[in-house]
């Protein structure tokens, strides 16, 4: 009988595959997409498919030439979980919480019988456990039943207290039974750490594959000296002075030899001390406790061995997954196996079927939403957890999208320059409002409107009525009496004139002699995390009493070895390649260009310009004898391999597609701003471009509205938060 067949994702070091193998399934393809990842395939599983690469970038075509016409059995993996980890940022906005969806596509292409799914435990209660609703949700549409579970390695063979939650899904009709605790109280005793590296101790660094030592400085080992068996670091107010520190991180931990190890986490220095040398633990001996054998050997340098083995999946963990999902299999009827190796493109959900809103839980908090568009920014406030109690926009347009995918929230087509706080109040059914935010129309204030606008008359910006439309808000804002004020414009807010000063002076005032404190800063959304280079002009203002902590940028140009580089045009729409995609109702359906636009766009490199000097003569004019210059702004292609350039609003504005010689479309626009796919878009196409292109990414107003959120609170931690990461090997 042939062996069962598993396909792994993120499959880092390789833990749950050598799992499962060892449980009698049969690897037949993994990815991941760092390159210690694949060293260490290649030399473990050299006869195995490996896809070296980012996962948003797998496309069905290439994993079926992966795959070979071979069925799928079970997918196994487990998604990065920087942003759900109290390690982490916990931030529920971190791009890399949604690579789960990339899990989701795979299985939803392949239609295994079952799949495993692994991540760290507090993703089950951050945020009112909206991930967890999310997810099982997510496979619930696939025709998957869901079970989550919570699994301590310690108690299934493994010296390590590690909890992790898993979800398996089935497409089977009989209930999967989960793998039963073999170790702990009542049953086998615990594995210890000294049973399974004192050997190591004998042994040299070159006698051994992966057991090399870092080389501590004197202050640090003069640190672990003090640290007994089992133990930690003493209070800094009694250690000598020459080796105090205010903070001594997560590194000042020794572990005892008749005990499980503590959670291991990846990291150079995070692995805690050996228990009996004045050092930390080599990658290897890390990988005894992860059960891997030696013969299992890590490629990178070490502080990439240390990610792989630390982000590991216990090997004798994985193992009892796998036995218990090949019985789960076995115990099913044939007539209850898939009959289909890979869905076909056609049986594929649409992409909005599969993403669903967020159930999110309230943090007992409200707002009321100005100049709301599209809802970038309200959304992002939504996810974080307030309660948009009022919403207000002039365009109609705006109305019909908000009722179609925000209902519950109260909107009203109104001119905020004409609202009073009387009729706010009314609206909300509130006597007090905690937060405002808006983003007032920036045409005024934008090179792009500016430009436009200067054409046609002699423009003064004090006189420019959209202009004003800041200064009304921000005194609506302020007779509202808030906790906190949030508004958003381009960064030409910064510096637009306004009689003798300037628009940001005026409001600097205003707020200041209504009793706020202020920040604010002209940033890149790119830095937090949002898959364009567009700069925006944020202002934060807070009551007196309250204290606010800037969020920080995350994402980086050219990142450090700890950093996380910048999420790209590739990263989020290289999936919407795939033609069978495309539909009008998914606002997916590319232009149909004229040959001769069509002929310029060929012309023009990935992440370029078109070389206007170089055109051939017919292609230098239009169908109406415009200039090609005319119109530079349309001919710019964007790069897969960087953020997309700053998105405006317009049918013709949206830039060329990195590979594909068509601009964007405008879900291709959305992704890159980072609107959810479950979002629809209603209106005449220039309408939904206009509303797209003008929005606030809401990935950038979450991160501010998670901020906003513990200032009021007074929590500038997550419920929960264990700020010592070792502490979850006792946590529920």
């Amino acid at each position: 009988m042939n062996k069962p067949t598993a396909i792994s994702l993120f499959a880092g070091g390789g833990g749950m595959t050598l799992g499962i193998e060892q449980a009698g399934f049969e690897s037949i393809f993994a990815t991941d997409i760092e390159q210690s990842s694949a060293a260490t395939f290649s030399q473990n599983w050299p006869n195995k498919q490996f896809f070296h690469g980012d996962i948003r970038r797998l496309t069905r075509d290439k994993l079926e030439a992966y795959l070979e016409g071979k069925r799928v059995d079970i997918v196994v993996g487990g998604p990065p979980c920087q942003g759900f980890s109290t390690i982490g940022d916990q931030n529920p906005a971190d791009p890399r919480n949604g690579l789960f969806w990339c899990f989701v596509r795979v299985v939803q292409w392949t239609q295994p019988s079952c799949f495993i799914m692994e991540n760290v435990n507090y993703l089950r209660t951050q945020y009112g456990g909206r991930f967890e609703r999310e997810i099982v949700a997510a496979f619930e549409a696939l025709g998957y039943d869901v079970t989550v579970k919570t699994l301590d390695a310690a108690d299934f063979g493994v010296p390590q207290h590690r909890k992790r939650v898993f979800f398996f899904g089935t497409k089977l009709h009989n209930t999967f039974q989960w793998p039963v605790e073999t170790h702990g109280p009542g049953r086998k005793p615990y594995r210890t750490v000294g049973e399974c590296i004192a050997d190591l101790t004998s042994h040299g660094q070159d006698h051994v594959p992966n057991h090399s030592f870092l080389q501590h400085g004197d202050k640090v080992v003069a640190r672990y000296k003090l640290i007994p068996e089992g133990g930690r670091m003493p209070p800094p107010a009694e250690l000598p002075e020459e080796i105090r520190r205010k903070n001594f991180g997560n590194t000042y931990k020794r572990l005892h030899r008749k005990k499980p190890s503590l959670t291991l986490v990846p990291g150079n220095n995070a692995f805690p001390v050996h228990p009996t040398a004045h050092r930390s633990l080599s990658p290897r001996e890390a990988a005894r406790l992860q059960t891997f054998p030696d013969t299992h050997i890590f490629f990178g340098s070490r502080a990439e061995q240390c990610k792989l083995v630390g982000n590991a999946v216990p090997v004798e963990l994985a193992r009892h997954l796998g036995l218990a999902a090949i019985k789960h299999i076995k115990s099913a009827n044939n007539r209850d196996l898939p009959k289909t190796k890979m869905v076909s493109k056609q049986q594929a959900l649409p992409l909005n079927e599969l993403s669903k809103r967020r159930a999110v839980k309230p943090n007992g908090l409200t707002a009321v939403s100005f100049f709301t568009g599209i809802g970038g920014l309200m959304l992002g406030f939504l996810n974080a957890g307030f309660r948009v109690v009022a919403s207000y926009d002039m365009k109609n347009s705006v109305a019909r999208n908000l009722e179609q995918n925000f209902p519950d929230v109260p909107h009203k087509v109104a001119d905020v320059g004409a609202l009073s706080k009387k009729e706010i109040l009314a609206d909300s059914g509130l006597k007090e409002i905690d937060v405002v935010f808006g983003g007032p129309p920036c045409q005024g204030f934008s090179i792009f409107g500016r430009r436009r606008f200067v054409n046609t008359q002699n423009h003064q910006p004090d006189e420019d009525a959209r202009n004003e439309l800041s200064i009304k808000y921000v005194e609506l804002a302020i007779q509202l009496k808030p906790k906190v004020i949030f508004l958003e414009n381009v960064k030409g807010f910064v510096s637009t004139p306004r009689g003798q000063s300037s628009y940001l002076e005026e409001v600097e005032r205003r707020l200041s002699k209504a009793g706020y404190e202020l920040r604010h800063e002209v940033l890149n959304c790119a830095s937090y995390g949002v898959a364009q280079a567009r700069e925006r002009f944020i202002l934060v203002a807070w009551k007196k009493g309250l204290s606010f902590n800037w969020p920080e940028p995350k994402y980086f140009a050219s990142p450090k070895s700890w950093q996380r580089p910048f999420v790209t045009v590739g990263d989020v729409i290289s999936d919407l390649m795939d033609p069978s995609t495309q539909s009008a109702e998914f606002s997916h359906a590319p232009m149909n260009h004229k040959e001769l636009v069509v002929e310029r766009y060929r012309l023009i490199p990935e992440g370029g310009r078109l070389p206007e000097a170089e055109l051939p003569e017919h292609l230098k004019k239009g169908y109406r004898s415009d200039s090609v210059k005319n119109f530079s702004h349309v001919y710019k292609r964007l790069s897969m391999n960087a953020p997309a350039t700053t998105m405006v609003p317009g049918h013709n504005a949206f830039p060329v597609h990195p590979v594909l010689h068509r601009t964007l479309t405008v879900r291709e626009a959305a992704r890159i701003q980072g609107f959810p796919d479950w979002m629809r878009f209603v209106g005449t196409r220039q309408q939904q471009c206009t509303l797209v292109g003008n929005a606030v990414p809401p990935h950038l107003a979450e991160v501010f509205a998670v901020g906003i959120a513990k200032t009021i609170k007074g929590n500038f931690s997550a419920p929960g938060f264990k700020r010592d990461i070792y502490d979850l090997a006792t946590a529920a």
